[in-house]
């Protein structure tokens, strides 16, 4: 579902990872430098408009590597309903999912660095917006068929906010993620496609919908973007430290051939 290996500069790492890398290094060293303060023994700056500036560098990588759109798996959950005087036992199952919208990705409020002991800590708050997950179903009353229906189902949330907080450690040039969360989630509004149901099943087919998507679906979201952000920041653990080993080794290269001429 996933490109493991770039999925990676998505997220935060990923807004911010730019300022983690050789490239970009001195860059950030000079926001810290122009809009620093002091509290106690660190280093502080907001950093708002380098975030607004590099943004949308994660939307291609999102879409090229498979989070926008993101496949969602099948899902089946059981409910019960009652059209008249008998309570029936029903299946819901969604499957053949997907989730777009990480493309419409946004800073929400102030975002910040703090530097101390050659340690840069990287707290980004990005705020994603019409989002879609869209899905088949299929309705199952008793496993006697006395009714089976197929159809469309669609959910339009208007935003959530995904917080990471990045620890950056220059000591041995490695990035930790200290933090993730997916927060503030929105309103979710349903629909059903494809297929008329009969009066009785639509809102428990509605209700047993969201549920799944309180319980289950947004879990797996977060899951999918959590991994995606440590499977990038460890890649580029192991580019950094394969740099690190081949300047090493240039160095003691061209130590030798100056010592060997003296």
């Amino acid at each position: 579902m996933r490109k493991i290996c770039s999925t990676a500069l998505i997220s935060a790492v990923l807004v911010l990872a730019a300022e983690a890398n050789v490239g970009n290094k001195l860059q950030l060293f000079d926001i810290l430098d122009e809009r620093s303060n002091w509290g106690g023994l660190g280093l502080s700056a907001d950093v708002n408009e380098y975030v607004d500036n590099t943004i949308q560098l994660l939307v291609p990588f999102m879409k090229a590597n498979g989070l926008d759109p993101m496949e969602l798996p099948e899902i089946t959950e059981g409910f019960s309903v009652r059209p008249i005087l008998i309570t029936y036992s029903a299946y819901l199952t969604i499957h053949d999912g997907y989730m777009t919208g990480l493309g419409n990705v946004a800073r929400t409020g102030d975002q910040s660095v703090n530097y101390f002991a050659k340690m840069l800590r990287v707290r980004v708050k990005l705020q994603f917006s019409d989002l879609e997950f869209v899905f088949r179903y299929l309705v199952r009353v008793m496993n006697t068929g006395l009714l089976r229906a197929r159809g469309g189902v669609i959910g339009s949330l208007n935003r959530f906010v995904v917080t990471v907080d990045l620890l950056m450690d220059f000591n041995n040039d490695e990035i930790h993620l200290q933090e993730f969360s997916l927060t503030d989630i929105g309103r979710l509004r349903v629909r059903l496609t494809g297929n008329i149901l009969t009066d009785w099943l639509i809102n428990p087919v509605i209700r047993v919908f969201t549920l799944i998507f309180d319980n289950m679906i947004m879990r797996i979201v977060a899951n999918n973007i959590r991994s995606a952000i440590q499977d990038g920041i460890d890649v580029i653990n192991i580019g950094v430290k394969n740099i690190i080993q081949n300047l090493e080794v240039y160095s003691k290269m061209i130590f030798i051939a100056t010592d060997s001429t003296l």
